[in-house]
């Protein structure tokens, strides 16, 4: 009797896209955790003296008092958990007046933070929060403010406006990490009977919505079946993210998003695949032209190594085969224009790219020339690439068991940024990667070649100390931003003003921009752009191997620059 193939299929039903959803949905949860751990601004109000409780056989202790309030409407919030932090934690809960009071505090410094579900938090400067609030008997009540939650909503139809179910929709959220931007979802959803989607419980910020593929069976008069199906969208009907409507959402709004889809004809791509094992699976994924993923059914014969993508839109598309062999990553992708049936497409699989990193000292002074045998345990840097393709996965560089080796393993094929972490006291002198040069450049990994990547650490390196000058002469909450000139991909160095002083070490020598900020929550300081407003307001210095600059900055107000 003969062998029947063995086929696995990937299709697109209500569970795969449910588990879709749950990969989605926690990564929002991680995200949307990060700030709501946050400390949130505080408004001092001044019109209520806190109250003072009886003095301890110990020592005095006091009661910090206020009220939690909705920032868009005032209105108070009742139930709402407040936290110090600091050297004292206490909780307490907002009553059905959104006061909140709480007992037994020395005379400490402390920030406050507060949670309600439904709520998120106001940011106030780098950490999240508008600076310590010394505890005492002449410390005023506090307004606390949070944010209300916000929704995009939507319907999807037709042409004739017939509404369409079960249409997948997704949502993506532009966002800054580490001061660099990059696009993340937020969320995936179906539309129900009557077409309609809703994303809840978003904070404020920039969103896109992107409906569909969706494929559709019509039955003809002669009983064949005719496939049409709706293409992938950006909202309003943008084909590609570049050309997409932005929702800008503030706190508590309500937005809402419709799409209007029209049928198309849609074609499937089939063809076959080599270098995989004959026992071992292959997994597909179907890119847009922007990199969303794009979910439709998809069948691969393990025995005779063929493939077939079905339901596919015309448009432009990234073909990827993923699998492995003997623990290895094996990687193939293609991008095809699909404007008919696409047959006998090759893809052959290849392992992905190791990056051996090359790490030479220059030691120029006696206590780290001293300490060279250990550094050649371990390099005192530590190297990230940054992927520009959100599918593609960050790679860290690891040290080789048994040598003193630095290597970045199973790098995908892409563009990526690299982010070059040196330890004190040394710094970048040089680092390339090929022709690129790193400090300057992306760094463009290709598919079964890879070069090293070569960096040259020395240790005379810079400081820079100084001071803070605030509008009203008081200690406020600062962020020292220190930008390289020229600027290029190097990340600046970020320091905490400490009342009206801060310090900065590790510095390259050379020429740099010094901005003090009151708040850089959310500000791309990894872009040199970003700078340009306040260019004006900043100190310009330069600074030699091994010297302790000083100087003295004003507080610049974010969003009030020239």
């Amino acid at each position: 009797m003969p062998t029947r193939p063995r086929t696995i299929a990937y299709k697109l039903d209500h569970d795969r896209l449910a588990l879709m959803r749950e990969r989605v949905a926690s990564r929002a949860l991680r995200a949307c955790a990060l700030l709501t751990l946050c400390s949130i601004g505080l408004i001092l109000s001044g019109t209520t003296a806190a109250q003072v409780s009886s003095p301890s056989a110990n020592g005095e202790t006091f009661t910090l008092s206020g009220t939690v309030v909705n920032s868009v409407t005032g209105e108070p919030i009742a139930r709402a958990l407040v936290r110090t932090n600091g050297a004292v934690q206490r909780t307490a809960f907002s009553d059905s007046e959104g006061h909140f009071q709480i007992d037994g505090l020395p005379a400490v410094q402390v920030t406050l933070t507060a949670q309600k579900p439904g709520y998120s938090t106001q940011h106030n400067g780098p950490t999240s929060g508008a600076g310590w609030i010394q505890i005492g008997s002449n410390t005023s009540a506090v307004a606390v403010k949070l944010i209300p939650q916000s929704a995009i909503y939507g319907r999807v139809t037709d042409a004739s406006a017939q509404a369409l179910e079960h249409v997948p929709v997704r949502l993506t959220a532009r966002s800054v990490r580490d001061g660099r931007k990059f696009w993340e979802q937020r969320g995936m959803t179906e539309t129900d009977e009557d077409g309609r989607f809703r994303f809840p419980n978003l904070t404020a910020g920039t969103y896109y919505v992107a409906a569909g593929p969706m494929v559709a069976e019509q039955l003809l008069a002669a009983g064949e079946k005719s496939k049409t199906g709706f293409a992938h969208v950006y909202y309003p009907g943008a084909p590609d993210l570049p050309t997409a409507l932005p929702i800008q959402l503030n706190g508590g709004q309500q937005t809402e998003a419709d799409f209007s889809l029209t049928a198309v004809p849609v074609y499937q791509v089939s063809g076959s695949i080599s270098g995989h094992l004959a026992d071992q699976g292959v997994g597909f994924q179907l890119l847009s032209s922007s990199g969303d993923e794009v979910s439709l059914p998809t069948s691969f014969n393990m025995e005779t190594g063929t493939f077939k993508l079905e339901g596919l839109p015309a448009g432009a598309y990234i073909v990827r085969a993923i699998s492995q062999a003997d623990g290895q990553p094996l990687r193939a992708e293609r991008l095809v224009n699909v404007t008919a049936n696409i047959e006998d497409l090759r893809l052959a699989l290849a392992p992905t790219v190791s990056i051996p990193i090359v790490v030479r000292t220059e030691a120029r002074s006696s206590s780290t020339a001293s300490a060279s045998p250990r550094i050649q345990d371990r390099p005192p840097i530590s190297v990230r690439l940054l992927p520009a393709d959100p599918n593609n996965t960050e790679s860290f560089s690891t040290v080789q068991r048994g040598s003193s080796a630095m290597v970045l393993q199973n790098v995908d094929p892409g563009t990526y940024t690299a982010i070059l972490m040196p330890q004190l006291p040394w710094y970048v002198q040089s680092a390339s990667y090929g022709q690129s040069n790193v400090l300057y450049d992306n760094v463009f990994v290709a598919g079964g070649q890879s070069y090293p990547m070569e960096i040259v650490l020395r240790d005379d390196s810079a400081s820079l100390s100084g001071t803070i000058k605030s509008s009203d002469a008081n200690p406020a909450p600062a962020t020292v931003v220190v930008v390289p000139q020229p600027a290029g991909k190097m990340t600046p160095h970020i320091a905490r003003g400490v009342g009206n002083d801060f310090s900065v070490s590790g510095l390259a020598p050379g020429e740099y921009l010094v901005f003090a900020f009151d708040n850089i929550d959310g500000m791309e300081y990894g872009n040199p752009d970003t700078f340009a407003p306040y260019a004006s307001q900043a100190a310009h210095i330069t600074l030699t191997g091994s010297q302790r600059g000083q100087v003295s900055l004003d507080l610049i107000q974010v969003g009030k620059g020239d």
